[in-house]
C-alpha cells in the first residue's frame, strides 16, 4: 500500500472537520457589529508544539493595523502547560467581563474531564506596586486514566525590583512529573507483545541491547523479567533558579544585561543533571550604529546511582562568544555578526557560525523582506530531551547538535489592514542531528533453546540515532482579524529531509500545519476552534520503515463569563476521535471533554 494514499474514509473525515472550522468561521461572520470596549484578561493555551513561521517572529511595526481595538491585558503570570501528552485545556483567565478585572488580583481556575483529566491554576500577586512585583503560582496537569496516567505540578516564585536605570529580577521554582510507559511492546512483525507473559513462557531467554552508545559500549544483557519490569514508568524532578538584573534605558549610553540559572534535573530510574547557565551581554552606540558582544556558558554535571560506570562524561563546559555590529534604521536594520562555540571535555572543540542577518521595509505599510545566514550550537541537556520525549531510556545522553549553515528568507505581505501573510523559506545543514526511535534487544541465545521466543524485539523505551541531514522548510503564516470578533491564523510547512545514513528522517513529518481561530459571539460568550496537522512520518524498527497515522487533531472550546468573578468553560478535544501517535506505540487519547471555572478573587 502507498503510504502517501489516503483512502476515501480518511478523506471525508478530514473534509468534513474542516467544514467543521469553516462553519464555525462563517458564523462569525454574522456577530454583531459592536462590542463592548472592555478589557480582557487572557492566559495562554497549551497547544501542541508547531513553531512560528520565519526567523523574525516579531512583525514590523509599520505593518501593524492601527484600528482601534479594545485593550488585552495579557496576566504577568506564566502558567506554562508543556506536558507532551494530548490534553488540550482552554486558557486559564478568560474572565470576558463589563469591568476590568483589577491587575492586582489573582486568579484560580479548574477542570475535570473523562479519561479523569484534571486541570487546576492558581496564581497570586504577593507584592504588586509600580517598582516592585513578587508573584507565586501554582500549575497541575494529569490524566489519571489507567493506561496512559501522566501527571505534571509546578511552582513559581518570581521577584522583579525597577530601579532608575536598570530591572532586578529573581526567581525560584520547581515541578515534579510522573507517567507511565504505556506504549505497545512489538516484535519484528510488528505484533505487540505482552513482556510479563513472555517472561513467565520463556524464562531462559536472554536479550542484548542494541546500538548503545557511551563510554562503556559493551551491550548489556537482560532477561524478559528484567525487560518487564523495565517499562513500567518514571518519575521526574525539576528545579531551577535565576537572578539578573538589565538595563532600562533605550538612549545611546549603554545597554547590558546579565543572568545566572541554575536548573537541576532527576530522574528516578536514571541520572541527574546539574546545570548552571550563564549569560550577559553589553552594546554601545558606535556613531549611528551599536557594537556589542553577547556571552553564554553552560556548565553540565552529571550523577547516577544506577548506573555510576555508563555516564558519558562527569561534566563539561560550553562557551559561546558573539560580536556583532548593528545597523538600525527606520526603514531597514541589519546585524553583522559571527558566533563562536567551544566546547571543551567532549566533542568538536569550535564550532563557529555567522550571525547575519537584515530586514527592508521596502513598501513601510505594506511589504517587509527580511533573510539572514546564522547557524547553532545546541546543547541537548537531559531536561531538554526528556521534555521533548519522557519516553527514552534512562541512561541514555544525547550528543550536542550543531547546524553550521541556517540560510532564510522570507518576506510579509499586508494587502489588507486587517490581514497579514508572512512566506519563507529555511535550509539548514546539521551535524548530530538525532531522531527517536523504539530501542532494540536482540535474543541472545541459541534460538533452539527458546523456539519460540521472538529473535527481535523493539521496546517503548526509545533510543536515537545519528545523522548528517539538511533540512529545507518552505512555509506559510497567515493572520486575519475582523475587528474585535473574530481572529484566524493558518500555519502550513513542508518540510524536505535529506539524513547520510538514514532512510527517512525518523518520526518527523513532511507536511505541518495549523488552524486556529477565535469567535467573539457576544461581550460576554467567546468559542474558539483549531486544527493541528503533521502528516507523512515514518518510525524505525530495526531495519524496516514503519508508516505512522496522519496527527489530525481538532478541538472545540466555549467560555462564558458569568460575572465579573466568574467564568466558566468547556472544551471538546480530537473531535474526530483520531488515534494518532506522537511516537511509536503511544497512541493518544480519543475524544475527550473537559469542563470548568476560573475565578478572579
Amino acid at each position: 500500500m502507498n503510504p502517501y494514499n489516503i483512502d476515501n474514509m480518511k478523506i471525508l473525515k478530514y473534509c468534513s472537520a474542516i467544514l467543521l472550522l469553516l462553519i464555525c468561521t462563517t458564523f462569525s461572520l454574522q456577530a454583531q457589529d459592536t462590542i463592548l470596549n472592555r478589557s480582557v484578561s487572557v492566559q495562554r493555551e497549551y497547544r501542541p508544539v508547531i513553531h512560528d513561521a520565519g526567523k523574525i517572529n516579531s512583525m514590523p511595526q509599520v505593518l501593524e493595523p492601527n484600528e482601534d481595538k479594545s485593550p488585552a491585558v495579557y496576566s504577568n503570570f506564566n502558567l506554562p502547560l508543556n506536558a507532551g501528552y494530548n490534553i488540550h485545556v482552554l486558557p486559564a483567565a478568560d474572565l470576558v467581563t463589563e469591568k476590568q478585572v483589577d491587575p492586582n488580583k489573582g486568579f484560580a481556575r479548574f477542570g475535570f474531564g473523562n479519561y479523569l483529566n484534571t486541570l487546576a491554576d492558581f496564581a497570586y500577586p504577593l507584592v504588586n506596586t509600580p517598582d516592585l512585583k513578587l508573584d507565586f503560582s501554582l500549575n497541575h496537569l494529569a490524566t489519571f486514566e489507567a493506561k496512559r496516567m501522566h501527571t505534571t505540578t509546578k511552582a513559581n516564585l518570581s521577584f522583579d525590583k525597577l530601579f532608575k536605570t536598570f530591572d532586578l529580577y529573581a526567581g525560584v521554582g520547581g515541578g515534579h512529573e510522573y507517567f507511565k510507559y504505556y506504549g505497545n511492546n512489538v516484535n519484528a512483525a510488528n505484533s505487540p507483545v505482552n513482556l510479563d507473559s513472555m517472561a513467565t513462557a520463556y524464562p531462559l531467554a536472554m536479550y542484548a541491547e542494541k546500538n548503545r552508545q557511551g563510554v562503556d559500549y559493551t551491550p548489556r544483557l537482560y532477561n524478559l523479567n528484567a525487560l518487564a519490569k523495565d517499562s513500567f514508568g518514571d518519575t521526574f524532578w525539576r528545579f531551577n533558579a535565576v537572578a539578573g538584573v538589565r538595563s532600562l534605558t533605550m538612549s545611546d549610553d549603554w545597554r547590558y544585561q546579565a543572568e545566572m540559572q541554575y536548573r537541576v534535573f532527576s530522574s528516578h530510574n536514571g541520572m541527574a543533571e546539574n546545570l548552571v547557565h550563564s549569560q550577559a551581554g553589553l552594546n554601545s552606540q558606535n556613531g549611528k550604529n551599536r557594537m556589542g558582544l553577547d556571552f553564554a556558558m553552560d556548565n553540565m554535571m552529571y550523577t547516577s546511582k544506577n548506573m555510576p560506570d555508563f555516564n558519558y562524561w562527569k561534566s563539561y563546559t560550553v562557551l559561546s562568544l558573539n560580536p556583532y555590529y548593528s545597523i538600525e534604521r527606520p526603514s531597514y536594520n541589519v546585524r553583522l555578526g559571527m558566533k563562536l562555540n567551544l566546547s571543551f571535555v567532549h566533542g568538536k572543540l569550535i564550532s563557529p557560525v555567522a550571525d547575519v542577518r537584515g530586514e527592508w521595509k521596502l513598501i513601510p505599510k505594506f511589504l517587509s523582506i527580511y533573510g539572514g545566514l546564522s547557524g547553532d550550537y545546541e546543547v541537548n541537556t537531559l531536561d531538554k530531551i526528556n521534555t521533548e520525549n519522557p519516553y527514552v531510556f534512562s541512561d541514555l545522553r544525547v550528543l550536542d547538535t550543531y547546524t553550521p549553515v541556517d540560510f532564510y528568507a522570507g518576506i510579509k505581505l499586508k494587502p489588507l489592514y486587517n490581514l497579514l501573510i508572512d512566506g519563507y523559506i529555511d535550509y539548514k545543514q546539521i551535524d548530530n542531528q538525532y531522531f527517536f526511535v523504539n530501542k532494540e534487544y536482540d535474543l541472545a541465545i541459541p534460538q533452539y533453546l527458546v523456539p519460540e521466543a521472538p529473535q527481535y524485539l523493539y521496546t517503548n523505551r526509545f533510543n536515537v540515532t545519528y545523522g548528517t541531514a539538511s533540512h529545507l522548510k518552505m512555509g506559510i503564516r497567515a493572520n486575519y482579524n475582523l475587528k474585535k470578533l473574530v481572529n484566524v491564523e493558518l500555519k502550513w510547512a513542508y518540510n524536505g529531509w535529506s539524513v547520510n545514513n538514514q532512510q527517512y528522517a525518523w518520526n518527523k513529518p513532511k507536511y505541518d500545519a495549523q488552524l486556529n481561530t477565535d469567535i467573539h459571539i457576544n461581550p460576554n460568550l467567546w468559542v474558539s476552534a483549531n486544527m493541528y496537522y503533521e502528516g507523512v512520518r515514518y518510525a524505525k524498527l530495526g531495519d524496516v520503515a514503519m508508516p505512522m497515522h496522519d496527527k489530525v487533531d481538532i478541538n472545540l472550546g466555549i467560555n462564558y463569563s458569568y460575572t465579573n468573578w466568574l467564568t466558566v468553560f468547556g472544551k471538546i478535544n480530537n473531535v474526530i476521535n483520531n488515534r494518532y501517535q506522537d511516537f511509536y506505540g503511544y497512541d493518544v487519547q480519543g475524544t475527550n471533554m473537559m469542563i470548568g471555572a476560573a475565578f478572579s478573587f
